[in-house]
């Protein structure tokens, strides 16, 4: 986090009505550790575990459709529902900076405690900016992080699956009925040709829709933070029509996973339910946003009234006062 170099000049009136916000340094840290672990998390999951080994039915014909490319590749998908969110956001709070010219008025304090007896100050656009994108990232790897635990859990074979495996057991020859419907396990019945072993082991993994819900959580947090920040009455329907979009957008991609035969259309519904559930959750709870003004998101909720900081000449530090009381203290941290 990023905190200017100078103080408020000393002799500079005091402002009631202020709303202040102090964050610890230690915070910050356990955030970052936390969005580390739950990275080294997806990467085993992703790429180290095993899924569950689940057999076949001759008779099951969801497996047996052709394997083709992706229209919207997991990097694509990646970018986008991560790419976008945070672009939209960033953008969006550095103008409304510059059109309410609300943080030059000095009406929100914010700073972090770096130890018991140092404190920096930190403009408040550095801190909706740390916030918005630190707290996305943690909804976004813990919805990544579910659904790779499911994937590996549960070894849904996908609809391309045959295709992509290319089985020992050559189910066209079959003649009779009971061959026909009895299950074959791999490695007692069956093995795969295909010496692509990364590929065998992702066709093993269809439930539940990674694209469907890294997606969905990325835009419908979107279209949350549009509905909160876009509310200017002067933009009309403007921000309403960009959430259409995006959700057309985040339609589009998950239909092509059931169309690329990619994904069951199960697979798919899940995905959409995932990652709407946690975004909404993340967004509206642990970003806890009760109450917003559209110059200054998220909002620092008054309570009770506290001694206000006051710099000292000379240092970069803060000390309390108690010659006057300011409202603005906040409930939460987040």
């Amino acid at each position: 986090m990023f905190a200017s170099q100078y103080p408020p000049p000393v002799n500079q009136p005091r402002i009631t009505g202020q709303h202040h916000h102090r964050e610890t340094i230690w915070r910050i840290l356990l955030d970052i550790i936390s969005l580390i672990i739950l990275i080294a998390i997806t990467v085993i999951t992703h790429f180290v575990a095993k899924p569950f080994t689940r057999g076949f039915f001759c008779s099951d014909t969801s497996i047996q459709y052709p394997n083709q490319d992706n229209t919207i590749p997991t990097s694509a998908a990646v970018i986008l529902s991560i790419g976008l969110p945070i672009i939209w956001m960033w953008i969006t709070e550095i103008c409304k900076q510059i059109y309410f010219k609300i943080y030059e008025k000095q009406m929100y304090v914010t700073y972090v405690e770096i130890s018991y007896v140092r404190t920096i100050f930190v403009y408040p656009l550095i801190r909706n900016l740390y916030m918005l994108t630190i707290i996305f990232f943690y909804g976004y790897l813990a919805t990544w992080v579910l659904t790779e635990i499911a994937k590996n859990f549960v070894g849904e074979l996908r609809p391309n699956f045959l295709a992509v495996c290319q089985p020992t057991y050559n189910c066209s020859a079959v003649t009779s009925l009971s061959q026909f419907h009895s299950y074959l396990q791999y490695g007692s019945n069956y093995t795969c040709q295909n010496t692509d072993d990364s590929a065998v082991r992702d066709a093993r993994r269809a439930f539940f829709s990674g694209h469907a819900s890294a997606i969905f959580y990325g835009f419908v947090w979107l279209i949350m933070y549009i509905h909160v920040s876009w509310s200017w009455r002067h933009l009309g329907i403007v921000g309403h029509l960009f959430q259409v979009g995006i959700a057309i957008l985040a339609f589009y991609i998950a239909y092509t996973r059931i169309s690329d035969y990619q994904h069951h259309w199960h697979d798919v519904l899940v995905g959409i339910i995932v990652g709407s559930f946690i975004a909404f959750f993340t967004f509206k709870f642990i970003l806890n946003w009760r109450r917003y003004t559209p110059q200054f998101l998220p909002y620092i909720v008054s309570s009770s009234p506290r001694t206000s900081t006051v710099f000292q000449p000379g240092h970069g530090d803060f000390t309390f006062s108690n010659s006057y009381n300011v409202r603005g203290t906040s409930r939460y941290f987040y």
